[in-house]
């Protein structure tokens, strides 16, 4: 199981990577002003996508009929419904979204991301399939390949614009090659129908889902929205850069801890051996979430200063407190995931709904003058509330104990307390300081060895499914409609 979490974490860490490295070179190639025109269109993409997402793979791999091909068909359809409805709400908002970041000459650019929600509503389901039984070959594939392909499309389109079109570009490309390379993954035949019975209760299933998304876009691109509206572009942009450093991380280790961990839970049989694998699934994340910290606040600084541009900065002081607020989130999520697998979907609406509750107090920071650093400290306060509500919960509802938390929280404490106060001490302290962390931790993971080193568990590592053109392992057969569930 060693192996298999490690395939899918360094593929998943690849893809960021790749991300990091294409956000790098555009900020290269467009000035700041024009890079916070690409934040501001992604951003409202990212509303979109939050507001209709109705989370496929949690409703694949928690069905009990999540290996069904007709189930699948019918899903498709509930997928095309969402793409076609998604791109008609960018279309009616987009004027409004580009008056709220004073682009109103640019409305064409929102009303063009309009083609990514129709793009993703032809996307192949079956790679869920494929994780819900622990394989996961496909979903490297799926996070490598686009990311690659946006990379190379950098190149061609600086050669045809020199402004915020190169990021829109590679986003357009990034979205296409992802529809194509989930069917291209996919282990069974493309096949679409209309179920109702299925479609309401993928709406029943997703609706917690949706309304978590709406909070999550807050969660996540709130404080964004809020430097955008009342600071301006360039400190929009800033702020976005110092965002990506810090989120794509921790991004990659809850969506591979999602693809690795909700499965095994999902399949624990009794309580006591629900809550033993709860514990495991905690632990991990939180010795996760502090190497993600420990490795932020040892490369970050170089990173910005020896890659990005120097425009870039000013976003310095800004990285240690933003990989402290994610840290704590990847917990949070950690705890979600837990959720999850006895089929609690309300959970992380809940703890996000107060996470969002400090947004008013960072909008009226910045409105009173304040500066960044004061925005990200709100948003940390706001994550570690969270994190203490969805432990609480998960102790009162779900019974799993917090007495093994105890180590790895201690331990995760004095290393986010170690990166903010050590942030501008020289380098060579910092890392010897992070060695007598890393010894602690080693005394944590003899809890989590259990769940990482059981025998006799398929690892993930099944013979790969062919990633080449759509043939006779992936036609296309649509039927619109079926009296059938």
């Amino acid at each position: 199981m060693i192996r298999a979490f490690s395939f899918l974490l360094s593929g998943n860490a690849c893809a960021a990577g790749i991300l990091l490295l294409r956000t790098v070179l555009i900020s290269h190639l467009i000035n700041l002003e024009n890079f916070g025109i690409g934040a501001s269109l992604v951003l409202s993409l990212t509303l979109i996508e939050m507001l209709t997402a109705l989370g496929f793979q949690q409703q694949i791999v928690n069905a009990p009929h999540g290996d069904d091909p007709n189930y699948h068909s019918a899903l498709h359809g509930v997928a095309m419904i969402r793409g076609v409805f998604g791109a008609g709400v960018i279309l009616v908002f987009a004027p409004p979204m580009a008056d709220a970041f004073g682009l109103s000459h640019l409305v064409w650019a929102f009303q063009l991301m309009a083609v990514v929600p129709l793009m993703q509503g032809g996307v192949h389901l079956d790679v869920y399939r494929q994780t819900r039984q622990h394989k996961h070959r496909a979903a490297v594939w799926i996070a490598l390949a686009p990311p690659l392909g946006s990379l190379i499309a950098v190149m061609p389109l600086s050669v045809l614009f020199d402004d915020f079109r190169i990021m829109l570009g590679a986003l357009l490309v990034h979205m296409a090659l992802g529809t194509l390379v989930h069917h291209a993954v996919a282990k069974r035949p493309y096949r679409l129908r209309l179920n109702l019975a299925i479609t309401l209760h993928s709406l029943h299933f997703g609706w917690p889902l949706m309304a978590s998304g709406a909070v999550m876009f807050l969660v996540f691109n709130g404080e964004r929205a809020i430097v955008g509206r009342f600071l301006g572009l360039e400190p929009l942009a800033l702020f976005s850069m110092a965002v990506s450093l810090t989120l794509v991380p921790s991004l990659v280790l809850m969506r591979s801890t999602m693809s690795f961990f909700l499965p095994r839970l999902t399949a624990c049989g009794g309580p006591n051996a629900f809550a033993d694998c709860a514990v495991n699934t905690l632990r991990g994340h939180i010795v996760l979430a502090g190497a993600m910290v420990a490795l932020v606040s040892l490369l970050g600084a170089p990173f910005v200063q020896y890659v990005l541009d120097d425009t870039y900065r000013a976003a310095l002081p800004l990285l240690t407190l933003m990989s402290v607020a994610q840290a704590l989130r990847v917990v949070k999520g950690g705890c979600a995931i837990v959720a999850l697998g006895k089929g609690f979907r309300k959970t992380e609406l809940m703890t996000d709904l107060l996470r969002i509750a400090f947004l008013p107090l960072a909008a009226w920071s910045v409105i009173q003058g304040a500066s960044l650093v004061r925005v990200v400290q709100i948003a940390a306060l706001g994550e570690g509330a969270g994190m203490v509500i969805a432990l609480l919960w998960m102790n009162r509802v779900q019974h799993v104990p917090l007495r093994p938390l105890g180590p790895p929280m201690l331990w995760l404490a004095g290393t986010l307390i170690w990166a903010v106060l050590t942030h501008e001490d020289p380098l060579g302290y910092r890392i010897a300081g992070f060695m007598m962390l890393f010894a602690w931790m080693a005394m944590t993971l003899i809890g989590i060895r259990k769940i990482l080193t059981r025998k006799g568990t398929d690892d993930g590592m099944e013979p790969p499914a062919v990633p080449g053109c759509l043939g006779n392992n992936n036609g296309l057969h649509i039927r619109l409609w079926s009296k059938n569930s």
